[in-house]
């Protein structure tokens, strides 16, 4: 990983649009980016990307590293994912909610899962919190959990959810507080992120916390913008309050979601209404539990979604006519700097070298996490100890 590598003639988007560029990788960061770099006979491995283009890579603010689900018996548990198949989606740094099952996959294996991808190479970070109440923890309190844990950057809640433990009004406002100071005491974003159901005022009372807490609303994130119109609404809501706002490729009608609006249908919609761009978010919620039955009982294969962050992109992009620089925004640096990743989510001297670079029709083609080369002409280079061949 610490090896010198150039790469050398990519058009590169920061993911504003600087032009073509070479770019020095080293112990993990870009140390330089110039027209032309000159090594001055420093020995390098060296790639080169002419014709095509050098992206951040992905950040995924809401991926279940452990699998989801598990909510339609023992057999339903779903597996955990492979660093492999993260770098061929892009995703060079993940962050991990809990599941609805907190009792067999509980914090510790979702820690023990995060550690895992980071010595892969990914970056990987979790939440704590979940569906149900009172919040499993690992060292006795939540506040114990996000403060003496490096990898603990936020705390997911349901709202509006059947299945989820309700909040009485004070108790997410006190939650906020909590988080506030924790964000103050270990310099992380500590952020309330907030699964929205399909009741029919799915984030009142996240509203409600974000107006009377007096807690600063980029604290704030909503996530299943598109699940129904009501969190469509909801998230204009939640935008309008200065609150970050998220959407997921993986609910749509498609998918087995008949309420939900694709994610980029979705995302156009909350521009065109005004949001300020720089709130809007897109994270896979990949390898969660959506199962898709058949008109005769059996269920459809499973799909773990995990390519559907970048094909969002790429639909917003050729699609909708939204500009790349605004498109990568989305998934790269807003998230970061909602997660306060401040070494993630753009390509800049000093910044982690977590690269996509992209051919002409817009696939991936190589994928660079912290430096190291993850994915090489479409196949992935890093395997798991147990990875099937």
């Amino acid at each position: 990983m610490n090896q010198l590598c150039v790469i050398r003639n990519g058009h590169v988007h920061a993911p504003g649009d600087i032009g073509v560029r070479d770019l020095l990788l080293a112990g993990g960061r870009v140390v330089a980016m110039e027209d032309r770099l000159d090594l001055g006979g420093l020995e390098a491995v060296e790639f080169d990307a002419a014709g095509r283009r050098v992206v951040p890579g992905l950040v995924d603010g809401h991926l279940h590293v452990i699998g989801g689900g598990g909510n339609e018996g023992y057999a339903s548990r779903i597996p955990e994912l492979w660093a492999g198949e993260l770098a061929l989606a892009g995703i060079t740094t993940v962050v991990a909610p809990p599941g609805l099952d907190m009792v067999a996959k509980n914090l510790e294996g979702l820690l023990a899962k995060t550690y895992a991808l980071e010595s892969e190479g990914i970056s990987a970070y979790a939440m704590a919190g979940g569906f149900q109440r009172p919040f499993r923890t690992v060292t006795g309190s939540l506040l114990g959990d996000l403060f003496t844990i490096e990898k603990f950057i936020g705390v997911k809640v349901a709202l509006g959810e059947v299945k989820a433990t309700p909040f009485r009004d004070e108790e997410l406002v006190q939650l906020a507080g909590q988080l506030h100071y924790l964000a103050g005491a270990t310099g992380k974003a500590c952020l309330l992120h907030a699964h929205l159901g399909q009741s029919p005022d799915p984030a009142g009372q996240f509203l409600h916390a974000m107006r009377t807490s007096g807690v600063p609303a980029h604290r704030f994130q909503a996530t299943h913008g598109n699940y129904t119109e009501h969190t469509m609404q909801a998230v204009l809501d939640v935008a309008a309050a200065g609150g970050y706002v998220d959407f997921n490729p993986i609910l749509t009608p498609a998918f087995g979601h008949p309420r939900a609006v694709p994610a980029a249908e979705a995302v156009v919609r909350t521009l065109a209404a005004g949001v300020d761009p720089s709130l809007v978010t897109m994270t896979t919620d990949g390898n969660a539990s959506v199962p898709i039955l058949r008109p005769d009982g059996t269920r459809d294969v499973y799909e773990k979604s995990l390519g559907w962050l970048w094909d969002t992109v790429v639909e917003l992009l050729c699609e909708h006519g939204v500009p790349l620089e605004l498109a990568l925004s989305f998934v790269t640096s807003n998230p970061a700097r909602a997660l306060g990743l401040d070494r993630k989510g753009g390509i800049r001297v000093g910044g982690d070298a977590d690269l996509l670079i992209v051919d002409d029709e817009l696939r991936i083609v190589d994928v660079f996490a912290r430096g190291r080369r993850m994915v090489a002409g479409g196949e992935a280079l890093v395997r798991s100890m147990y990875e099937p061949a």
